[in-house]
């Protein structure tokens, strides 16, 4: 029985000396200080620090080499991509881009602005290679863009609505923001729309009346009586006065008027219903229509670069145009040369590109034809495998004598090479983690020849101490060969 208790205890402590050091041990030479003994005669007796410094530096370098491992970059990249139309040659005719010409083409274009089709259109009698520069020039209304109402290039947001007028003699486009909407809200909500805000206070069903307060966008409030199944403008002219209308059917008329004459702001209100929900709460059915002015264009107005408006109001068509003048420094000609592009001023990044001729030499000697370029960025999520180095900068950080380890750092490893009696950082140790449990690893030592030991830092757990060491050089070599295979 005595002998199985021993067999049973020496296998204890060999299966507790093998069990191998943590996988998940993150060991690095950024992360880790090495501790070496610089003990030399010990009792007369001299210890190999030598052997343990070269072991000690091979844990180093493996360190070193540790923190070197191939990592996956994930990185997203906009790549530009072009797509052309058929070279246009010069024969001083108007071309009119087309499908046909340029079928990657993301645009509804044609000859004549109906539907949702736009016309581009690139006058090439209006173009001309001026010798002397050896570039491209553009005249007056060279390139025009021709729009209807379905098909503006104005942003806003959401939907619009164009109005024509004449002011003063000038054609006149207002662009306005619209919204509309049918709901139901119950007596005692309010409803806000624009900068109006109607309260609904109370409703006489046996009258189909309801009685509002409508807060103006001046901020006037005042008390207002609704009848259900009419309709109710609410508006602000382009003068900034305010008021409030009533009509028995739908003021389409008026509502063309108030537009036309530029109001900064309509807002249509019809009552359709009152009724009893679930509870008893009165509630009322609605729709509105609301118009804010957004944009407002006149005959020859900029709208971006040199590109002017000319407004139609009979047709409903909105031509923009490059505009060059050579009295005005503010419209000279539009020069275009070699790896430059004429662009078009909209969100469609289209572009109208010359094509030089070049004589034996790579000088311009002329125009082969101009071509349409349209650019597209395409984002695509990229991953590239790389080495990822992980080390330190300052090798006097990575390994020190066990003279300058006076505490444990709370955030490294930290790796104590040799024994206790040629490193003084066991020392350390027993102050640390108290001196049974600094004994019980003596006695491993004794019993084993060497040990890895690896210890919680108490500073914090994530990083550890851990101990090579050995009776002798020898076996210290072999703990520390040890660790490494393992880790």
């Amino acid at each position: 029985m005595k002998k199985a208790l021993a067999w049973i205890a020496s296998f204890l402590i060999v299966a507790s000396f093998l069990v191998p050091v943590e996988a998940s041990l993150s060991v690095n030479s950024a992360n880790t200080v090495i501790v070496l003994p610089t003990t030399k005669i010990v009792n007369g007796v001299p210890l190999h620090i030598g052997e343990d410094a070269i072991s000690g530096s091979r844990l180093g370098a493996f360190l070193v080499l540790k923190g070197i491992t191939e990592g996956t970059y994930t990185t997203t990249v906009t790549i530009p991509v072009e797509y052309h139309s058929v070279l246009i040659p010069d024969n001083n005719q108007t071309y009119y881009l087309n499908p046909r010409d340029m079928p990657d083409l993301d645009l509804n274009v044609s000859d004549q602005p109906v539907g949702h089709a736009v016309v581009v259109a690139l006058n090439l009698s209006r173009v001309y290679f001026n010798e002397t520069n050896a570039m491209a020039t553009f005249l007056d209304r060279s390139v025009e863009i021709v729009f209807n109402e379905n098909t503006t290039p104005l942003k806003v947001g959401g939907n619009y609505k164009i109005v024509t007028t004449t002011v003063n003699g000038r054609d006149v486009m207002y662009f306005y923001s619209t919204s509309n909407e049918s709901n139901s809200t119950p007596v005692g909500s309010s409803l806000s729309v624009g900068n109006w805000t109607l309260r609904f206070d109370d409703v006489n069903q046996d009258a189909n009346e309801m009685l509002i307060y409508l807060t103006y966008p001046s901020g006037t409030s005042k008390h207002k009586t609704m009848t259900k199944g009419y309709y109710y403008v609410m508006y602000v002219d382009s003068t900034g006065n305010q008021d409030f209308e009533e009509y028995s059917a739908y003021p389409s008329g008026r509502i063309d008027e108030l537009l036309r004459s530029g109001a900064r702001e309509v807002f249509l209100f019809h009552p359709t219903d009152f009724f009893v929900g679930i509870g008893g709460n009165l509630v009322i059915l609605y729709d509105y229509d609301y118009y804010a002015k957004a944009r407002t264009y006149a005959d020859g107005d900029v709208y971006h670069g040199q590109w002017v408006w000319d407004i139609d109001p009979a047709d409903k068509l909105f031509t923009l145009y490059l505009h060059v003048n050579s009295s005005d420094p503010k419209f000279p000609p539009v020069l275009v040369s070699a790896g430059e592009s004429l662009s078009i001023p909209t969100d469609w990044n289209l572009e109208v590109q010359p094509v030089f001729k070049r004589d034996s030499n790579g000088a311009i000697i002329g125009v082969e034809g101009y071509r349409f370029v349209q650019v597209h960025s395409i984002t695509k999520t990229v991953s590239i495998a790389a080495p990822k180095v992980v080390a330190t900068n300052n090798v006097y950080n990575l390994i020190i004598n066990d003279t300058q380890l006076t505490d444990l750092p709370s955030n490294k490893n930290v790796i104590i090479v040799g024994g206790w009696v040629s490193n003084k950082a066991w020392n350390v140790l027993e102050a640390i983690y108290g001196k049974s449990r600094i004994d019980a690893i003596k006695s491993k030592i004794e019993t084993n020849g060497y040990v890895v030991e690896v210890l919680n830092n108490p500073k914090n757990p994530e990083y550890k101490v851990i101990i090579l060491a050995g009776k002798t050089h020898v076996e210290t070599r072999k703990a520390v060969d040890k660790f490494m295979s393992e880790i």
